[in-house]
């Protein structure tokens, strides 16, 4: 009779134990699913973030592309103006010196009044002194 109790305890036991890993399967298997169920959360917000990352790159090329549209328009703007000015302003002392010697100036009177080197004065006072007197 005691080999008999002895293994309805080990029965018992085996049963009991069978039970607690039985359980701790079921645990194992609900936490694995909730974290299987939190990982494809996780992979929908990476998803969404690689989505918005790439729009932000798009945006952020489009933009340099355009930066540097503008950039070579004021660089092409700014050469034109200093053309313009370098046109406008080299001109104006040899205008106003020619309309000078066409009335008569010498070539003191063009470097004191249009601050022309000797030289230049000199030649606006031949070349535009001989069509007036001629």
């Amino acid at each position: 009779m005691n080999i008999e109790i002895g293994i309805g305890i080990l029965a018992l036991l085996w049963a009991v134990s069978l039970i607690g890993l039985i359980r701790a399967q079921r645990r194992q298997r609900r936490e694995l699913q909730t974290l299987q169920e939190r990982l494809a959360g996780r992979e929908s917000d990476l998803s969404a973030l690689q989505g918005d990352l790439a729009a932000l790159t798009r945006a952020s090329v489009g933009a340099g592309e355009h930066l540097v549209q503008v950039e070579n328009r004021v660089r092409r703007l700014s050469e034109r103006q200093s053309q313009t000015e370098m046109r406008a302003g080299g001109d104006r002392p040899y205008q106003q010196a020619i309309q000078l010697v066409q009335g008569g100036a010498d070539a003191e009177a063009l470097i004191r009044q249009c601050g022309l080197t000797r030289g230049e004065a000199d030649l606006l006072v031949m070349l535009h002194g001989v069509a007036r007197a001629g």
